[in-house]
C-alpha cells in the first residue's frame, strides 16, 4: 500500500508543473494590436486587457460616417482582444506540449502566515481559546454560506452594468460594463470639426473617466465589502487573524 503522504506530495508535484506552465504561459503575454474592418481604427490592449491606446486614421470621413466610426472603434478593441486571447492560447500550447518543468521546492515558511502566527500566539493560548476559536470560525464559515449567493448575484449584477465616461469638451463617449469591458464608443455630430489625433485623444480621455467609474463601484469593490474581502485583508495581518479567531 502506498504511502498517502508520498501520494500527497505527488499531487502537489504535479499541480506545480502545471500552475509553472499557467505562469510562464501568462508572462510571455504582451501588448496586442488590433484593427476594424475598414482599416480606419487600430488600438493597442495591454497583456492584462486594458485599452491602452487609441489611432483613428487622419482619413477617416472618406471610409466612415460618424456614426459608424464609433462602433469600428469596438471592432478594433474587440479584435485585439480575440488576438490576445489567441495568443494566450497558442502560448499555453507550446508550453504543455514542451518539456516538464522541474518541480520547485516547497516554499519556506518565513514570512507566512502560519509563521505570523506561532510569534503572536502561544500553545498555551490555543488550547485554552480551544472552543472560542471554534466557535469564531464556525461563525465565518457560516457567515460565507449566508453570503456566497448574494455575493454571486451581485458581482454578476455588477459586471453586467454599464458605465459611461466622457471626454471634457468633445461629444465623445465610452461605455463598459462593471467589468471594464468596450460595449460602445459615440462620437457626436461635430467629430468632423476635430483632427484624428485629437479624436483618439478623447477616445482615451473618455475611457479612462470610465475606468474611474468602474473602480470605484466595480466587482472587486463587492467582493472587498463581502466576508471574503475581509479573509483576504485578515491573510496580511496574523495579530488580526488571532484577534479574529480568539486566538491571543
Amino acid at each position: 500500500m502506498s504511502d498517502p503522504m508520498e501520494r500527497m506530495l505527488d499531487v502537489r508535484d504535479e499541480i506545480d508543473r502545471t500552475a509553472q506552465r499557467f505562469e510562464r504561459a501568462a508572462a510571455a503575454r504582451t501588448r496586442v494590436e488590433g484593427t476594424d474592418t475598414a482599416g480606419v481604427v487600430s488600438v493597442t490592449v495591454d497583456a492584462d486587457g486594458a485599452l491602452a491606446s487609441v489611432r483613428i486614421r487622419a482619413d477617416w470621413e472618406s471610409r466612415l460616417s460618424v456614426d459608424e466610426l464609433g462602433p469600428s472603434v469596438v471592432a478594433a478593441v474587440t479584435d485585439a482582444g480575440a488576438r490576445s486571447a489567441v495568443a494566450w492560447g497558442t502560448a499555453l500550447s507550446d508550453e504543455l506540449d514542451g518539456p516538464r518543468p522541474m518541480t520547485r521546492p516547497l516554499p519556506s515558511t518565513h514570512g507566512s502566515l502560519a509563521a505570523g502566527l506561532d510569534e503572536v500566539t502561544s500553545t498555551r493560548a490555543l488550547v485554552e481559546g480551544d472552543r472560542a476559536s471554534l466557535e469564531a470560525m464556525v461563525e465565518v464559515l457560516q457567515r460565507m454560506l449566508v453570503e456566497i449567493d448574494d455575493v454571486s448575484d451581485e458581482v454578476r449584477a455588477t459586471a453586467a452594468r454599464t458605465v459611461t465616461g466622457r471626454a471634457p469638451g468633445a461629444d465623445v463617449t465610452v461605455t463598459l460594463t462593471g467589468a471594464a469591458a468596450v460595449t460602445a464608443v459615440t462620437f457626436g455630430p461635430g467629430a468632423a470639426r476635430h483632427h484624428a489625433a485629437n479624436l483618439s485623444r478623447h477616445v482615451m480621455t473618455a475611457y479612462e473617466d470610465a475606468v474611474r467609474q468602474v473602480a470605484t463601484g466595480g466587482v472587486e469593490q463587492v467582493l472587498e465589502r463581502s466576508v471574503f474581502g475581509e479573509l483576504r485583508r485578515l491573510a496580511d495581518d496574523p495579530s488580526a487573524v488571532a484577534d479574529r479567531f480568539r486566538a491571543l
